[in-house]
């Protein structure tokens, strides 16, 4: 599929945000993203030279495709594994799992609960005369069965013990730049 390079199941696509949600990320939240939305990439279709994308939106969990998306609009990550070449079978097979790992909560609602409790969370911040920019871990956070598209990324590399955002902390955008910062993760599309 061009213009992407070969994708892994498990790849993270991010999507570059507009509006509100873009504003927040670039603004308030540190580290600062020009990203928004993200999901996992499942497999790859040859007969339609398109790849199966897993993420949730307002319905929640949901399957696509990465066409759906404009190329320019995207960057795509990779989990930073062993590199160790008699571990590239088990890495394959990690990579599989993690993908489809989402499909064990491929029902679940989108989570506008956590929505507000960012929204309770940032205004208790403000109310203690903590300004902006703000860290996810200064953020309350409780796990639940129902998932935005950042719990939806992270989820299948957590279950499988290599969480792209740490455990406890509210998975927002910033949570996928520190893992590129921290080397946990590494952009693989567009090529700087």
């Amino acid at each position: 599929m061009k213009p992407y390079p070969k994708l892994f199941p498990g790849d993270i696509f991010g999507v570059k945000g507009g509006g509100i949600a873009g504003w927040l990320c670039r603004h308030l939240i540190t580290p600062s993203t020009d990203r928004f939305h993200f999901g996992l990439v499942g497999d790859y279709l040859p007969w339609d030279d398109d790849y199966v994308i897993l993420e949730s939106i307002g319905k929640g969990i949901a399957v696509g495709r990465l066409s759906f998306y404009n190329p320019e609009d995207i960057e795509i990550y990779r989990v930073n594994l062993s590199r160790d070449p008699r571990l590239r079978i088990v890495n394959m097979l990690l990579r599989r799992q993690v993908a489809a790992e989402l499909t064990k909560v491929g029902r679940a609602r989108y989570d506008w609960i956590l929505i507000a409790q960012l929204v309770v969370g940032a205004l208790r911040l403000l109310a203690t005369g903590n300004l902006p920019p703000w860290k996810p871990e200064q953020f309350p956070y409780g796990i639940n069965n129902k998932y935005v598209c950042t719990e939806a990324g992270n989820y299948g590399w957590r279950a499988k013990g290599h969480p792209i955002i740490k455990a406890g902390v509210v998975p927002l955008p910033a949570g996928y730049k520190q893992a590129l910062i921290e080397r946990r993760m590494r952009k693989i599309f567009p090529e700087k």
